[in-house]
């Protein structure tokens, strides 16, 4: 394939507008949105051959997919572009990495594997000690939450009582500090959480060379209460945090009025409550503590410093 020519100075003038609105798609998984953009960008780089950088924007495209829950679509897209970047290459690994998220996300396990193996082997392509640490933190801490959040699920679980949610959440806001709360996070994580976790990690490091080891986050086990907690809180903010925190929602508006209508009101009790159903997450105690920990932290922390992270990397990191 012949290398395409520079961008134009208008191509570069758009691109600095479309690409950071694309990927702003991705935490807010505005899958609607990021078509459109997507098919702007498209309509641009194609017809002067700059795949590469298209591809780029497939992945934020069919990130936002996944995180919008249309996993089906976001698989098919991933698998295209794997099959239309070189192996080795930093789409090809952002593609590959997700492709095995979406896998988790959907309890295919055998399917996440190798996947998980696949982008361990590329991370060992990029150059930069401080970047092939950066993504392998991305990843395996993102593999994690999407593990607990498995272990979360429980379809046959009774309805969360917004009532008795809202009580254990006040009583927390009035008794404990941050990390006990997170530690009671970690006490009400159920074992087969752990024990997925345990499986991730294992098939993580089954492939990983040993000088990167000391590249990976420590282990979360059971033992470990108050780091179980924060990754808890991690995973299960990619669950609350678009119902909290959209700006044109009546619980956002409200929460940034002050505290005292949110009180009067459960807003944010209710929209937890509501996010967690949807992910067939019953546990009280689970969304007590998200709803104490969203308080105590305040709309402005907990909307910008918790949103949920993206797992790719910049574009001008290399491999």
């Amino acid at each position: 394939m012949s290398k395409p020519p520079p961008l134009t100075n208008d191509q570069i003038k758009k691109l600095a507008v479309l690409e950071p609105k694309l990927q702003l798609c991705v935490r807010a998984a505005n899958l609607q949105e990021a078509k459109k953009i997507a098919s702007e960008i498209q309509t641009m780089l194609r017809k002067t051959g700059h795949e590469t950088r298209l591809l780029q924007s497939k992945n934020w495209l069919f990130e936002t997919a996944m995180e919008a829950n249309s996993l089906t679509y976001a698989k098919l897209g991933f698998e295209g572009v794997i099959k239309k970047s070189s192996k080795g290459t930093r789409i090809n690994l952002e593609a590959t990495a997700l492709l095995a998220i979406c896998h988790l996300k959907s309890g295919e396990l055998d399917k996440c594997r190798p996947l998980i193996m696949d982008a361990v082997r590329s991370i060992s392509n990029i150059k930069s000690d401080e970047r092939r640490k950066q993504f392998h933190k991305r990843l395996i801490e993102r593999l994690e939450e999407e593990s607990l959040l498995i272990g979360l699920r429980d379809e046959n679980g009774d309805p969360l009582s917004l009532i008795e949610v809202n009580d254990a959440a006040i009583s927390m806001i009035m008794n404990k500090n941050e990390d006990q709360i997170l530690i009671e996070m970690g006490k009400a994580v159920p074992r087969r959480s752990i024990d997925l976790l345990a499986e991730v990690r294992e098939t993580y490091q089954r492939t990983l060379p040993k000088p990167d080891i000391k590249y990976l986050p420590p282990p979360i086990t059971e033992e470990t209460k108050l780091e179980l907690g924060k990754r808890a809180s991690s995973a299960l903010k990619r669950v609350a945090w678009r119902a909290v925190c959209n700006p044109e929602s009546e619980v956002h508006k409200a929460w940034s009025q002050g505290l005292s209508v949110v009180y009067d009101k459960k807003y944010i009790t209710g929209a937890i409550v509501a996010s967690f159903t949807s992910f067939s997450i019953s546990a009280t105690m689970l969304a007590a503590s998200a709803v104490a920990l969203a308080i105590k932290f305040g709309v402005e922390v907990f909307c910008e410093t918790f949103s949920p992270n993206g797992l790719m990397i910049n574009r001008k990191d290399k491999c």
